[in-house]
């Protein structure tokens, strides 16, 4: 009964209606979302129950659900094809829609091997932030070769001792989140009531790649590693309907 959450953001919608075929809704969002209680993030890697200082369970702090930066695009286009002739019939008449979504990455916690929990009853210990950037620089990241994080981001803060490392880190947050899912479709009319209806959905056009969240506990030797992908390969189905 004690939790709270805050939610600020500032919203700019760019809106097309139908004109000339197309309608189309760009959204950017920025945001900041903090609170003190529930979090989904990612979910059952721990995080969401961690408290390193029993006096203090539930600090203000950033969500773990925060994505500062969220780009949105929604779009449907009726494609007219040329004027007149038997052409018209065959390249107009097709829609094509999609959803494009482009989000910041959710902060971070990392955590180390906890010596606190036999006296204090802390279940999450977190090391002190050294004033190093925490992410590496790896430019195109390869989860085979690459550390997601930079260690020397971080230092022990002794024995019994509570570390600085906020809970959650907006510096140092996960992989940001990019989607792009397309909608083809066209009608082909017959006579009476009898027409053919040809359909392609493409989830992750570009067949992008999205890592779940690195390994977090900086006293493990897999520190920053990546073992596991977040989102699904491109995927195509396609269909045909007759209706008579």
């Amino acid at each position: 009964p004690h939790g709270r959450s805050q939610y600020h953001a500032m919203e700019l919608v760019l809106e097309r209606r139908f004109s000339r075929g197309l309608q189309a809704r760009v959204g950017y969002t920025f945001s900041r979302l903090m609170n003190n209680g529930a979090e989904s993030g990612q979910g059952g890697d721990g995080r969401n129950g961690g408290v390193q200082n029993p006096a203090d369970p539930l600090p203000w702090i950033l969500s773990d659900d925060d994505t500062p930066h969220v780009l949105l695009t929604g779009f449907t286009w009726e494609i007219p094809g040329p004027d007149g002739g038997a052409m018209r019939h065959v390249l107009g008449g097709w829609n094509v829609s999609g959803l494009l979504r482009y989000e910041s990455g959710r902060p971070m916690t990392v955590t180390m091997t906890n010596d606190l929990a036999g006296l204090l009853f802390t279940d999450q210990k977190r090391p002190n932030r050294t004033g190093e950037d925490g992410l590496a620089d790896f430019g195109d990241f390869d989860p085979f070769e690459d550390r997601y994080y930079n260690p020397a981001g971080w230092s022990n803060p002794g024995p019994l001792q509570f570390g600085n490392a906020p809970e959650r880190d907006g510096d140092v947050r996960g992989f940001p989140n990019f989607s792009e899912d397309i909608n083809i479709f066209k009608v082909f009319p017959f006579t009476g009531e009898r027409k053919l209806r040809f359909e392609a959905q493409i989830g992750n056009l570009f067949n992008r790649t999205v890592y779940c969240n690195p390994a977090s506990n900086w006293s493990n030797t897999n520190f920053g590693q990546v073992f596991t992908q977040c989102n699904t390969a491109r995927s195509v189905q396609l269909g045909f309907r007759f209706d008579f």
